[in-house]
């Protein structure tokens, strides 16, 4: 607030010397008067140009307001699009977590599968043992029971 009063009081000192360049000129009559009329109208190029101040800095505040609403629009998308890449990332570890567990789940009963079957052949392998032993013996008691006769 003090600074708009002050620069309100800049103008106001501004027109009061104008006002005063007017009158020394009416005073000095002819001899001063291009000296005074040179020093007026530089005067009232700087209360111009005082006056275009707050209409440039307006102009220059709203170009920065837009710079920086720019860059912050940018910005979020380069976020968003970072974020997508980050849960797209994560969706794809997941896929290959499932895919990894359903190799090692299928290993793991592929190695059931294969123990078992090791197992069934050592059964079969004894199975097939034991009759030949049975075989073999029944052999042998007909050839003890032909010996006997």
């Amino acid at each position: 607030m003090s600074q708009k009063k002050d620069f309100n009081d800049f103008l106001l000192e501004k027109k009061a010397d104008a006002e005063v360049s007017k009158e020394l000129n009416n005073k000095l009559g002819s001899t001063g008067t291009h000296f005074v009329d040179q020093v007026g109208s530089n005067q009232g190029v700087q209360i111009n140009q005082a006056n275009q101040f707050p209409q440039q800095f307006q102009q220059l505040l709203g170009q920065l307001k837009n710079q920086a609403q720019t860059q912050q629009q940018q910005t979020d998308g380069q976020v968003s699009q970072a974020i997508q890449q980050a849960v797209d990332a994560l969706s794809q570890a997941q896929q290959s977590i499932q895919a990894n567990q359903v190799f090692y789940q299928m290993n793991q009963l592929l190695d059931q599968s294969t123990k078992q079957l090791q197992q069934l052949n050592q059964q079969s392998q004894q199975a097939q043992q034991q009759q030949q032993q049975q075989q073999q013996q029944q052999q042998a008691q007909q050839q003890q029971q032909g010996q006997l006769q």
